[in-house]
């Protein structure tokens, strides 16, 4: 059985003001001319800003915070920890370029490509459960968690029993709207472990 659920946040900033959380279920796509970076992925390699495949997926400094911050509070609810894979990590990677470098933040990726769909492109085929949270403006790990942690179909997500991996990817774009772009996506089933 595939059960799928998805959920997107956002938070603008304002001066001194910060806009509540909203639950983006859609958003216009807005082609642009800005380069999105991922972040530095881990062993030495540089930015990237093209998709990557699972086998090149490492997580970066702050990707490897967030899991840690969502694994402890998984702990304090008594659930298990995820595991960080490479094909829910390639996935999730690539989301959040494609949203840097086109300047959106949407579930659905360019060609009308759907998040679950993008996740099986990557490698994870596996008939289980799935899911993703996207999120944008936050530069740190912590932010993104407690702007996930404070809306309630994302903490779903985070808290789900039925998940037992994770994908996490992060890009940066200068010139693009939220400047950071978070993606985590979630699988029932643990396939290769990835490294930080």
């Amino acid at each position: 059985m595939t059960t799928t659920t998805a959920t997107g946040a956002i938070r603008r900033s304002r001066g001194a003001r910060t806009a509540t959380l909203a639950l983006v279920t859609l958003a216009l796509l807005v082609s642009s001319a800005a380069t999105a970076v991922a972040a530095p992925r881990g062993g030495g390699a540089g930015p990237t800003t093209a998709p990557i495949s699972a086998t090149q997926y490492r997580c970066d400094v702050e990707e490897k915070a967030f899991l840690k911050l969502i694994n402890n509070y998984r702990a304090t609810k008594g659930l298990k920890a995820l595991r960080l894979t490479k094909t829910l990590g390639a996935a999730a990677d690539h989301h959040s370029v494609e949203m840097a470098t086109r300047n959106y933040f949407s579930h659905t990726l360019a060609g009308d490509v759907t998040w679950s769909q993008n996740i099986k492109n990557h490698g994870y085929t596996y008939n289980t459960y799935r899911g993703e949270n996207i999120a944008a403006g936050n530069s740190t790990a912590l932010a993104t968690f407690n702007q996930w942690k404070n809306s309630p179909g994302h903490n779903a997500n985070m808290l789900s029993p039925n998940f037992n991996a994770i994908g996490i990817g992060r890009a940066y774009a200068a010139t693009s709207t939220y400047k950071t772009y978070w993606t985590t996506t979630f699988g029932g089933y643990q396939d290769a472990a990835a490294v930080c």
